[in-house]
C-alpha cells in the first residue's frame, strides 16, 4: 500500500534577513537600502552597490531581536534572533572599469539550523517561527557597465536538513521480550542557494537602484524504513518480512521572489532613501508535512488511515513601501557623526482563517533609529576612520482577531498581536 498524506506541519517563512534586516546601517534606515549599499550589506540590498565602494572593508557585527507574539494574550515563545553579521568587500577595477566582489555571513550563535514541526490546525505565526534559526552566506560580484552604471549578482545559500533512520530487527507480537531491533542514523547538513542580482546608477547628489532576490524553499526531508519478522513466539514468525517505509517532506522556510526599486538624493547635509518592493507570497507553498506511506505485512491485511490533503495557504502578493533619512551632524578633521531614521510598512499576505487552518499573521508597521560615528586614528596607522555603527528598531504586529465559521471549531476564535524589539551594532574598517 503506498499513499500520500498529511501529518504535522513546520512553520514555512522568510529569512532572518528579509525579517530583520542586514547590518546596522541599512537597520537603523528603516531597510530602505537598495539604492545606499555599498559595504557588505550590499550582498542582500544590492549586489551592483560593490562595485562603487571606494574602498577595502572589513564589517563586524552583531545582530539582536526579541519577538514578543502573543495570541489571546498568551506569549508564543518564538525564539530570539541572534548572532554574527559581518564579511568583506574588496572593490577595484578591471580594464578600466570598478568592480567589486563581496563575502557575507549571518551566524546564529545558538542553533544552526532549527526545525518545529506542527499540525495545520495549530495557530502559529507562520512567517515567524523559525526565522530566527538560519546560517546564510552570501558572495557577490559586481561591475561598471557603463560611466557610474553598475549591475551585479550574488548567490546566498541557507542551512538545510535531511535524514534517514534505519530500523532493522524482529518485533514480538504478544511478547516484548521478543522484540530485538537495530536503528541507525544519518543526517544531512546540506545548503540550498538562491539568486540576488541588481543594478545602480549613480548620478551627481542622487541614486536609482533595482534589486531582485529569487524565491527559494527549505525542506525537511525524512525517510523512515523499518524491515523485519513479526513473532509471535519465538522462531515463529507470523510476518515473515514486514515492511514500514515512511517519507516525511516538511517545507521548514520559504522566502517569496522579491523585486526593489529604490532611489537616493543628497540635499546638502540630507540624504533622502526611499524603497518600494513587491513580494510574490501568492506561490506560498502548503506549510505542512506531506508523507509517503508503504505498508506490507503480508499475509495479514492491513490498512492505515489516511487525513484528509492539506488546505492550500490562499496568500496574496504584497507592496512593502520603506523610508530612510541620514543627517551629516558633525564633520570634522577627527571623524564624522551621521544620525538615521527610518520606517516601513508590510502588509500581511495571509487571509482569513474561518477553517480547518491558523496561520497567523498580521500587518507590521516599523520604526528606526541609527547612528553612525566614523574616527580618525590619531597614530595613523589605519588609513581611514574606523565606522561605528548602531541601529535600533520596534516591529508592531497589529492586533487581528480571528473569526471560525464553525461555532464548534475546536481551536475558536483568537485575536492574535505582537512585537519585536531589535538592535545590530557593528564596526567597519576601510583600508
Amino acid at each position: 500500500m503506498t499513499a500520500a498524506l498529511v501529518c504535522g506541519g513546520a512553520s514555512a517563512q522568510a529569512n532572518p534577513l528579509d525579517a530583520f534586516g542586514y547590518g546596522a546601517r541599512a537597520v537603523g534606515l528603516g531597510g530602505a537600502a537598495t539604492a545606499v549599499s555599498t559595504d557588505v550589506a550590499a550582498n542582500y540590498y544590492n549586489p551592483a552597490g560593490l562595485a562603487a565602494a571606494e574602498h577595502l572593508r572589513l564589517d563586524l557585527g552583531y545582530a539582536f531581536v526579541r519577538p514578543a507574539l502573543t495570541m489571546n494574550g498568551g506569549d508564543q515563545n518564538v525564539d530570539d534572533s541572534r548572532g554574527f553579521q559581518g564579511g568583506v568587500a574588496l572593490p577595484g577595477e578591471l580594464f578600466g572599469r570598478r568592480v567589486g566582489f563581496s563575502l557575507g555571513l549571518h551566524l546564529p550563535d545558538e542553533r544552526v539550523s532549527r526545525i518545529r514541526a506542527l499540525p495545520e490546525r495549530q495557530p502559529r505565526w507562520v512567517l515567524w517561527d523559525n526565522r530566527p534559526q538560519r546560517v546564510v552566506i552570501s558572495s557577490s560580484v559586481a561591475f561598471e557597465t557603463l560611466d557610474n552604471l553598475f549591475v551585479g549578482a550574488g548567490l546566498t545559500y541557507l542551512a538545510n536538513t535531511g535524514g534517514t533512520l534505519d530500523i532493522r530487527g524482529d518485533v514480538g507480537l504478544f511478547d516484548v521480550e521478543l522484540t530485538r531491533l537495530d536503528s541507525a542514523v544519518d543526517v544531512d547538513l546540506a545548503a540550498v542557494r538562491y539568486v540576488t542580482a541588481g543594478a545602480l546608477y549613480v548620478g551627481e547628489g542622487w541614486r536609482l537602484g533595482l534589486c531582485y532576490r529569487q524565491d527559494f524553499s527549505l525542506k525537511l526531508d525524512l525517510d523512515v524504513r523499518v524491515n523485519g519478522a513479526v513473532l509471535s513466539a519465538p522462531g515463529v514468525p507470523v510476518v515473515p518480512e514486514g515492511l514500514f517505509q515512511l517519507r516525511s517532506l516538511n517545507q521548514t522556510l520559504y522566502s517569496p521572489q522579491q523585486v526593489f526599486v529604490g532611489a537616493a538624493f543628497d540635499i546638502e547635509r540630507w540624504r533622502v532613501s526611499a524603497d518600494l518592493g513587491w513580494l510574490d507570497w501568492s506561490r506560498f507553498p502548503t506549510p505542512t508535512a506531506r508523507l509517503e506511506l508503504e505498508l506490507d505485512l503480508a499475509p495479514l491485511n492491513f490498512d492505515l488511515p489516511l487525513p484528509a490533503e492539506p488546505i492550500a495557504p490562499g496568500f496574496h502578493d504584497i507592496i512593502v513601501p520603506r523610508l530612510g533619512l541620514e543627517y551629516r551632524a558633525i564633520e570634522a578633521p577627527w571623524g564624522r557623526l551621521d544620525l538615521r531614521g527610518g520606517g516601513f510598512y508590510e502588509p500581511s499576505p495571509a487571509p482569513d482563517q474561518p477553517g480547518a487552518t491558523n496561520y497567523v499573521d498580521s500587518d507590521k508597521w516599523a520604526a528606526a533609529l541609527g547612528m553612525g560615528l566614523a574616527l580618525a586614528d590619531p597614530s595613523g596607522v589605519l588609513p581611514h576612520p574606523v565606522q561605528l555603527d548602531v541601529g535600533a528598531q520596534v516591529i508592531r504586529m497589529t492586533p487581528r482577531t480571528y473569526l471560525k465559521d464553525d461555532p464548534a471549531d475546536p481551536i475558536g476564535d483568537f485575536t492574535a498581536e505582537g512585537w519585536a524589539l531589535g538592535i545590530t551594532a557593528g564596526l567597519g574598517f576601510d583600508f
